[in-house]
């Protein structure tokens, strides 16, 4: 029986068709993604609950900025770099001593509201280690002039709250930042923008106004322009009457000065928004603010439910221990409320309830 040699062919492709029958290799970087989405699921989610979240999804529009939310969140996650969260805020002490009496430095409650975006970045921690990165950008500098401040009080005021920072602790969490500082490297825009800007003024006219958006107008600007020269009394007497839009005829001239200051305002509010430095200084960043907007998040700045800013107010500590924030106007009549002094300062740090 005639029987071939046996011959040995060469195992060409051998190693290619034995890795056919391995398990497939794990895509860590399609597993770190997927899992990088559900920790900002995770944190988008306590960002914009009741306990953090100022108005109602329906006022924020929700629906039409998760997605960028989401991808903000996500992109520093991926990074793993904390998440940023920017807020535009403590511009000085208002200058009505109805709102915090003499005081012209932060107090209790400006420190309260830092104690609470600490809070928030604790809740923040457990769910993505990295933590949370808060830029506060003071607008005091750009808004000052309008409501008779002078620069030197801002800065007085940004140094003390400054330090008011650093007493949280080594971990340096909250940066501040100055408007103007930021709208200078992000000018080249205002050109690109000029047009927008033109259409956009045309509502910043008193006739293109309803009479209810114009009480609320003036009703706020009264509480923001200096009125340091009347006594608690009559601050009081004239954000009562602010309420219907106009001021008694012996308040002529103040009445002339809020209206100036509303036009003011108004045109300097429509230029930030056109020109808000923010998307291109803080690219990843959700920009939070302290007024419910469209598409934007609005965060409680003390506790929930309660609306007045820390620089519309005084700090104030009641009977249980329990910080809040409230006008003088509420304490002065109230002889329960004793003021309280730090060391070197001549107006109260905050006032305390008697028991």
């Amino acid at each position: 029986m005639y029987s071939a040699p046996l011959q040995i062919y060469p195992l060409v492709g051998l190693d290619k068709a034995i890795g056919a029958l391995q398990p497939p290799r794990l895509n860590l970087r399609g597993l770190e993604f997927l899992e990088s989405g559900r920790i900002a699921e995770r944190l988008l989610q306590l960002m914009t609950s009741s306990a953090v979240r100022k108005g109602s999804l329906e006022q924020m529009q929700f629906w039409c900025c998760r997605a960028d939310l989401l991808r903000a969140i996500e992109r520093r996650v991926q990074a793993d770099k904390p998440v940023q969260l920017t807020l535009m805020a403590f511009p000085f002490k208002v200058p009505n001593p109805a709102k915090v009496g003499p005081r012209r430095l932060p107090d209790l409650a400006e420190y309260a509201a830092l104690l609470r975006l600490r809070q928030l970045r604790d809740k923040v921690k457990p769910i993505y280690p990295p933590g949370l990165e808060i830029h506060l950008i003071h607008d005091g500098s750009y808004i000052a002039s309008v409501f008779g401040i002078t620069l030197e009080e801002v800065r007085r005021y940004e140094s003390y709250f400054a330090r008011l920072v650093d007493s949280l602790g080594p971990e340096r969490f909250i940066h501040l930042h100055d408007l103007k500082a930021l709208s200078r490297a992000d000018a080249g825009r205002l050109g690109r923008r000029a047009a927008y800007v033109r259409e956009a003024m045309r509502h910043c006219q008193p006739d293109a106004w309803e009479m209810a958006e114009w009480t609320d107008r003036f009703s706020k600007t009264l509480g923001m322009i200096n009125l340091r020269s009347f006594s608690v009394r009559e601050a009081c007497r004239l954000l009562d009457h602010s309420q219907s839009g106009r001021l008694p005829p012996e308040y002529r001239e103040i009445e002339r000065q809020v209206r100036v200051a509303i036009l003011r305002y108004s045109f300097r509010d429509l230029l930030l928004h056109a020109l808000d430095p923010r998307p291109v200084c803080f690219p990843d960043a959700i920009h939070a603010t302290t007024q419910c907007r469209p598409s934007r998040l609005a965060i409680w700045m003390i506790e929930r439910g309660r609306s007045l800013l820390p620089w519309h107010g005084v700090g104030v500590v009641d009977r249980t221990g329990k910080w809040r924030v409230a006008q003088a106007r509420e304490l002065f009549q109230n002889a329960a409320y004793r003021p309280v002094f730090l060391d070197g300062e001549d107006t109260p740090f905050f006032y305390r309830q008697e028991a």
